[in-house]
């Protein structure tokens, strides 16, 4: 019998019942949408411009928006719920390929940032779980910090295609569609504040957006370190007080 996406339960011959691997456990998906995200990053800067780069492009976020929506297993009722926000952000990506209107702009940078922010949300809330770190929960914890960044370049896209101009680089206003690797850019130099100076906001809206990613990155990491290690110690409690 083969095995599902979560493992099922199978009975041993003593009578004892026990769950069967895990045929994409939580570990292999946050390694999945870890490796998507990052191809993602890597491809962009090099294929953008070239018609049938971004289709790739497009291609493979479309596979980074299906390993976030497998991240969301754990619960089923926001897993359901973000199938038609991915599907919807896939027939607005394939649409403003042939046809970037401003209106399709916004549409998708909207649905995209809705989408990425729940599995952020998701997966926050799994790490803080009462378990031991394991490989999975490290796994987690790297995707989402790369999630994070995927949200806030989902909401700059959104925010300069409604006010155009909020962006400049090298004093020039960037009025046009913000390319994608810029966009990326900016939002990881951000979030891991590098803070190098040569793409900034310039419009309010863009400024406090900006400044809040880089405080969430900052405290990301300290309150995903504080919440994994207070979880393990309550776990570790719990194991040692035994069953009741």
């Amino acid at each position: 019998m083969p095995l599902g996406l979560t493992g099922d339960l199978k009975t041993t011959r003593d009578g004892n019942r026990r769950k069967r691997p895990r045929f994409f456990s939580q570990e292999r998906r946050a390694v999945f949408l870890l490796v998507s995200i990052v191809l993602f990053l890597v491809l962009t800067p090099l294929l953008e411009g070239d018609r049938r780069g971004e289709v790739v492009i497009v291609s493979n976020m479309y596979l980074t928006l299906v390993a976030a929506t497998l991240e969301l297993q754990e619960n089923r009722i926001i897993f359901w719920s973000a199938i038609p926000v991915a599907a919807v952000s896939m027939f607005l990506l394939s649409v403003i390929q042939v046809y970037p209107t401003p209106g399709f702009l916004i549409a998708n940078g909207l649905v995209l940032t809705i989408f990425f922010a729940l599995v952020s949300v998701s997966l926050f809330a799994y790490l803080g779980r009462k378990k031991q770190i394991t490989n999975d929960r490290l796994y987690v914890s790297v995707s989402l910090y790369f999630l994070l960044g995927m949200t806030w370049y989902a909401f700059y896209t959104f925010i300069n295609s409604v006010q155009p101009g909020s962006f400049a680089e090298a004093g020039v206003s960037l009025t046009d569609r913000l390319p994608a690797s810029k966009t990326l850019y900016f939002s990881y130099a951000t979030l891991t504040t590098l803070g190098y100076g040569d793409i900034v906001p310039v419009k309010p809206l863009a400024r406090i957006v900006s400044v809040l990613e880089a405080v969430a990155g900052v405290l990301y990491i300290a309150i995903t370190v504080a919440r994994l290690v207070a979880s393990s110690q309550a776990s570790s409690a719990e194991d040692s007080r035994g069953p009741k």
